[in-house]
């Protein structure tokens, strides 16, 4: 049983690829030229590097004394900033800290102002709407009680008639 089984195990892995087997994925081919490229960047950036590192390094030692001619400048730079854009958004921030509770209320009482005018307004139409449906009924009950009623009865109405001086 071992023999066969070790039979079997060599001649599988003997036999050899076919021709219309699965070709590898591109990613498998692209994989060397991109390896080669962030090699090649990587040398670059770390030759330019170098190169800086060696210009910078004699001027490093010149710094404090460039600082130091530069102060004067950079003092009034510091004063003119602070005038013209810190000091003002300060106070700007300040003051609308200090008005948000005005802005607050003002708001709060317009809002509801005009909430209670539209509900107070359709409140009323409602209400008159009423009125004038009873009242037209009460004409419309009275008109029909008039016909009803004789010519000389005190209830009825009187023709309006106009007179005209000639």
């Amino acid at each position: 049983m071992t023999s066969s089984l070790a039979d079997t195990t060599a001649s599988v892995s003997a036999v050899p690829p076919t021709a219309s087997g699965p070709s590898p994925p591109p990613i498998v081919q692209l994989l060397p030229i991109l390896l080669s490229v962030v090699r090649l960047s990587y040398w670059a950036v770390s030759l330019l590097l170098q190169a800086l590192f060696a210009i910078v390094t004699p001027l490093y030692l010149l710094w404090p004394l460039t600082l130091q001619l530069l102060s004067p400048i950079t003092i009034i730079l510091t004063v003119v900033v602070h005038a013209t854009v810190f000091t003002p958004c300060s106070l700007l921030y300040k003051t609308i800290v200090a008005l948000y509770p005005l802005y607050v209320f003002c708001a709060t009482a317009c809002i509801t102002g005009a909430v209670m005018g539209i509900f107070g307004r359709y409140i009323i139409v409602t209400i008159l709407g009423v009125f004038v449906l009873s009242r037209n009924s009460f004409h419309r009950k009275t008109t029909q009680t008039q016909a009803s009623l004789p010519a000389n009865h005190p209830l009825r109405r009187r023709k309006r008639r106009s007179v005209r001086m000639q």
